[in-house]
């Protein structure tokens, strides 16, 4: 559920990147593309998009999974 929203979110960034909260969602992503144009295996067209947008909602879904493992756990801590 997660990667799907977060998966919906960043391809709806991918067409707004010149707004700052669209460029933050979609920076996993564009790095990943970055790294892979350096590495001259670079995709274009579709290739390109699915980088983009499943590298940067794998990116935000594993951050935020992992954050709130993170609360759980201080939450049973603390109780």
């Amino acid at each position: 559920m997660f990667f799907a929203l977060a998966a919906l979110a960043c391809s709806l960034a991918l067409r707004h990147m010149d707004q700052p909260i669209a460029l933050l969602l979609i920076v996993p992503g564009y790095l990943v593309q970055a790294w892979l144009f350096e590495a001259h295996r670079a995709l274009g067209g579709l290739g390109y998009a699915l980088t983009m947008i499943t590298v940067s909602a794998l990116t935000w879904t594993l951050l935020l999974l992992g954050l709130l493992v993170a609360a759980a756990k201080l939450s049973r801590l603390l109780d």
